[in-house]
This record gives C-alpha cells, sequence and structure tokens, in this order.
C-alpha cells in the first residue's frame, strides 16, 4: 500500500475510532420522575425564639444574729421549706441565763422605783405644809427618777436578752427550696461568717433573656410584643413546650455595649417547682404577622455559592433555577421571597435530577 492510499484512509479512520472510544455519545439522556408543587398562600405568624436561664424569684442566705453552736438542723439539702418553718436552733444556754439575770435586775430595779415612789408621795404633804424641807422633798423626786430609769434600763436588758434567746432558732423568711446546708450540728457560727444556707423562692421563678437591638427594632420597640405585661411561651431544654407562659415584667434601659442586646425578665410560675434556678429555656413570642406568604417545603430549597434557588418545571419540562430568599417559617414550609408566583411548578422531590436536566444531562417527567 502506498503512503498516497494511507493518507487517504486516515480521515475514516479516525471516525470509526472516534466512534469507537465513545460509544455512549449517541445514548439517550436519563429519563427521572420528580414531584412538583405550586407554592402554597397563606397567612404565617413569625415567632422570634431567644435563649434564656432561670433565676429565682427570691433569694435568701441564713445567717444567724448571735454567736453560737448549732445544736439541731430541721431541714435536707434540696428539701422545701415553707415561710416561717424551723431550720436550725443555736445552743442558748448563755443567753438564757443572761435572760433570768436580767430578768432578777428588773425585779430589783421595779422594788426599787416603787419605794422611791412611795418616798415622793410620803414627802408631798408634808413639804406642803412644812414639816419637811423641800432639799428632802428634791431629793425624794430625784431618786424617784433614777430609780424609773434604771426600771426602763433593765426592762431594755431583759428585751434584748429575749431576742437573743429568740435570735438562736433560725425560721426560713420565704416559702421556696433550701440548697445544701454549710453549716450543721456542732459548728460555730456568727453573723459575720458565712451564710447556713440559702433559701430560693421558686414559685413563680423568673425567666432572664436577651434580644438583639435588631429584634427589638424589628418587633417595634416599646409598642410591640416585647413589652411589660406580654406573655409569651417557653420551651425548656428537652425542647417541650411548658404549660404555662411567662409574663414580661421589666425591660432594661439600655442595649449592652458590649453584646448589643437588651436584657428582659419575665415571670413564670412554677407550682410544683419543676424548673430550678439555673436551668435554659428557649422563649418563644410572636414578632411578626405575614399576609399571603408563599410556602414551599424546606426540600425545595436549593443552596449553591452561597445562594438559595428553587426549581421550577416549565410547560416543556425543562427546568428554570429561580434566585430566592427564605421568610417566616411554618413546621418544614417556608416562606420564599424572589420571582416566584402562586402558579409555578416547583420541584419539591428529586432536586439533584432537576439540577442534571438544568445541566443538560438529563431529562423530567412528573
Amino acid at each position: 500500500m502506498t503512503i498516497k492510499m494511507m493518507i487517504g484512509l486516515l480521515p475514516a479512520l479516525l471516525l470509526v475510532a472516534c466512534h469507537q472510544e465513545n460509544p455512549a455519545a449517541d445514548l439517550p439522556l436519563p429519563e427521572y420522575t420528580v414531584a412538583v408543587m405550586a407554592p402554597k398562600v397563606e397567612d404565617v405568624t413569625v415567632y422570634g425564639e431567644w435563649i434564656g436561664r432561670l433565676v429565682p424569684e427570691v433569694s435568701v442566705d441564713i445567717l444567724p444574729r448571735v454567736d453560737g453552736h448549732i445544736v439541731e438542723r430541721f431541714f435536707t439539702n434540696g428539701q422545701q421549706v415553707k415561710k416561717g418553718e424551723l431550720l436550725y436552733r443555736l445552743d442558748d444556754t448563755l443567753y438564757a441565763e443572761a435572760l433570768q439575770q436580767a430578768r432578777q435586775n428588773e425585779a430589783v430595779a421595779k422594788v426599787q422605783a416603787q419605794e422611791a415612789l412611795q418616798n415622793v408621795d410620803y414627802y408631798r404633804p408634808l413639804v406642803n405644809d412644812g414639816a419637811v424641807a423641800r432639799q428632802t422633798y428634791t431629793e425624794a423626786l430625784r431618786k424617784e427618777e433614777a430609780a424609773q430609769a434604771s426600771l426602763r434600763a433593765a426592762q431594755a436588758a431583759v428585751a434584748q436578752a429575749q431576742t437573743d434567746v429568740a435570735y438562736c432558732e433560725l425560721y426560713a423568711p420565704v416559702t421556696g427550696i433550701a440548697g445544701f446546708a454549710e453549716a450543721d450540728v456542732g459548728s460555730y457560727v456568727s453573723p459575720s461568717g458565712n451564710p447556713l444556707v440559702t433559701v430560693y423562692g421558686v414559685q413563680p421563678i423568673r425567666v432572664n433573656f436577651s434580644i438583639s437591638e435588631q429584634d427589638w427594632l424589628k418587633q417595634g420597640g416599646s409598642n410591640g410584643t416585647l413589652r411589660p405585661g406580654t406573655e409569651v411561651e417557653v420551651l425548656t431544654a428537652d425542647g417541650s413546650l411548658y404549660p404555662h407562659k411567662a409574663r414580661i415584667i421589666g425591660v432594661d434601659n439600655a442595649v449592652s455595649a458590649t453584646l448589643g442586646t437588651l436584657q428582659m425578665e419575665a415571670q413564670l410560675p412554677n407550682p410544683d417547682s419543676l424548673l430550678r434556678p439555673g436551668m435554659f429555656v428557649k422563649v418563644r413570642a410572636v414578632t411578626d404577622e405575614v399576609k399571603n406568604a408563599l410556602m414551599v417545603p424546606q426540600s425545595a430549597i436549593v443552596s449553591q455559592q452561597g445562594q438559595q434557588f428553587v426549581l421550577a418545571l416549565q410547560q416543556d419540562n425543562k427546568v428554570a433555577l429561580i434566585p430566592v430568599q427564605t421568610g417566616a417559617s411554618r413546621g418544614d414550609m417556608v416562606q420564599v421571597l424572589g420571582e416566584v408566583t402562586p402558579d409555578m411548578r416547583i420541584v419539591v422531590s428529586g432536586t439533584q435530577q432537576a439540577l442534571m436536566a438544568a445541566a443538560g444531562r438529563a431529562t423530567l417527567k412528573v
């Protein structure tokens, strides 16, 4: 075979070789089935959620008012106590002895005061008749005044001693939950020492939470839903909705310069003491009402390179990528904002196959 004949056959050989190397070039495109739906037009209530932390309604440190050794403790750690319930008793021996001595001193002072008064009553008519010198009567008056002063001092000492004895018993000042005891039987305690125990009032309990300044402005500030008196929902750490609603009772007067948030406080019923200080919860409240929102399933949203899309199936089953932004949500449905109309057929299942069809690598059917 000559060189000229080989050159003449080369194009045909190349064509055959290319056809053999790309056997799939003539194969039909794969066809996939996708599910579509038209966006639903609904009125949607928009909720805001914020992390909150529970704090006691009141927190009281139990401190003794007198020195002494603890001789009895009447509660267990974490016990619920009622206002006026006895918590501790201190050794009152010294204070009881001091009370007894004060009462004896009071009795002596009372006798002396009576005697001094009798002398005044005795000398008064005599000095008027000139039978006794006025100086004697004046001296009797002075002694009577001193005796009365001594009696009052003795009575005050008795009252103080009674108070000291009473202070040897420590009672719960509020109804709540006693914490862990920091002092027990045998401990020596004093007013200048550490608290013996802390009692938390948890019925009701309070919720502290912060919202961003954007949320504050978006919901209308002081005229919005997050204002004192508004009720909000509370979700516990396990995600369940708490059966009672909290009522906002306070809004801080300034936004935190470091965090850019506004502190809020709500009061929450806690009848069974289920909630405890320190727990984290979610606070949920209505922040807006969206009318005629176009809603699609969350599965219809496709993200590519930081942009969100929905895939609209056209009459010829061609796919169009529609840029959207998401808004309000309800369950697994989300609002879409953009060039979306209620009569569009939006792909809600099989979005990956729809993307292949948009790239010309597949065909679709519904």
